[in-house]
């Protein structure tokens, strides 16, 4: 039986308009308050569409701060990058200004990486809104199901399943120093990772919550009755 906190979207149209409202609502209410917004990207092909729906929305983007929950390390420009596409589909020639972008250098290797995206979270407090999309076997940013990582507030990967096999991520903590968790299921494989989070067996998307948590989940992710 899914929580009281789960949200089903017909399909990944709605659920991506469903899910920019929210933001763009939870936006309106951060900048009222503090004068700025602060939001968390993430990757992966079921926010494409979300991305779209952000370019061409209405905001005060000049109060947007953006960050990105992790990074593959491969050379600037590659179509694998999560900033490539991100940048591609909705922050190049927009309005939110560029010094407000707050991407992870992952060319550097993740060391140097890593050092550097520590030293730009330095002094940032809790976010406003953190945007996680589930993979297969229940991962989310670059933190995957049997992986021990440090307390920092950004860790590495060097042994990926997945490629690439070396990632930097924001830390489990860190990602929970958020006022809004948001997070995203969309594709038919889901169904194994979703059983284990309902059982309540501990997963990567299920060990980050923040003061809120919203699951945006499409019905084909629901294979079973």
């Amino acid at each position: 039986m899914l929580k009281n906190n789960w949200l089903v979207c017909k399909d990944i149209d709605r659920l991506s308009e469903q899910l920019a409202y929210d933001i763009l609502e939870i936006s309106k209410i951060s900048i009222c308050l503090k004068n700025s917004f602060s939001i968390v990207l993430t990757g992966g092909r079921s926010i494409i569409k979300l991305y779209k729906i952000l370019r061409s929305s209405t905001s005060d983007w000049s109060k947007w701060h953006i960050y990105l929950t992790d990074e593959r390390c491969l050379p600037v420009g590659d179509k694998d990058r999560n900033d490539n596409i991100i940048n591609k589909i909705w922050l190049n020639n927009h309005q939110i200004l560029e010094k407000n972008i707050h991407f992870i250098h992952a060319e550097l290797g993740v060391s140097e990486g890593a050092i550097h995206y520590e030293k730009i979270l330095n002094g940032i407090g809790d976010f406003d809104v953190v945007l996680l999309s589930m993979g297969e076997d229940g991962h989310a940013a670059s933190l995957f199901p049997g992986s021990v990582y440090s307390n920092k507030d950004v860790v590495v990967e060097n042994n990926s399943l997945k490629y690439p096999k070396k990632r930097i991520s924001m830390s489990y903590s860190r990602l929970n120093r958020s006022k809004n968790i948001l997070k995203i299921v969309c594709g038919s494989l889901k169904q194994g990772a979703i059983d284990l989070w309902l059982n309540g067996e501990v997963i990567p998307i299920n060990k980050i919550n923040g003061k809120n948590e919203k699951v945006y989940i499409c019905k084909n992710s629901l294979t079973k009755d």
